[in-house]
């Protein structure tokens, strides 16, 4: 299965799935990564790409739930993680650097997600999540994932001070 194939699958899934606005926002998020960009209706009273400090911290510790979840399936060196973690994973970076832009996720398609820019994204970010599409079930590609949520959570950080900064001016 080729690299947009298997991310346009998984993106066709989250279409489908019906999410119920039962709980908080952590709750909406865990169920559906791109619930808020996929919904003709507000699904609570702020919207991601509003209120980023808000959404943006909650996507990093949803990462952090499912690389716990993952981490038991690598402890033998036969295991391999389920594809949709991954790719849940994948989706929810690609909807933060979009939320972060003070966009909705404006294209499911990934050949128009790679030509656009972004105001934080990790280096390469392309290239290495490319790699990553070709086999996310394998463990190298759950280490450079996790990598690039590390850095992303770097960038945001950064990127937010300096908004803070810039405001006071």
């Amino acid at each position: 299965m080729s690299k947009a194939v298997a991310f346009t699958s998984y993106v066709e899934k989250l279409k489908e799935k019906k999410v119920e606005i039962k709980g908080d926002r952590v709750d909406i998020l865990r169920a559906n990564p791109l619930a808020y960009d996929l919904s003709s209706d507000p699904l609570t009273e702020e919207l991601p790409w509003q209120k980023t400090e808000e959404f943006v911290p909650v996507m990093f510790e949803l990462w952090n739930e499912l690389k716990e979840k993952m981490l038991p399936r690598f402890q033998t060196r036969k295991s391999r993680c389920e594809e949709d973690d991954m790719l849940q994973g994948i989706i929810s970076m690609i909807a933060i650097f979009y939320w972060v832009k003070g966009e909705k996720l404006q294209t499911l398609e990934w050949e128009d997600i790679k030509k656009d820019t972004f105001p934080v994204a990790p280096i390469n970010w392309t290239e290495r999540l490319e790699f990553i599409l070709l086999k996310p079930t394998q463990y190298h590609c759950f280490i450079q994932l996790d990598e690039l949520y590390t850095e992303l959570k770097k960038q945001y950080g950064k990127y937010e001070a300096l908004k803070k900064i810039r405001q006071q001016r």
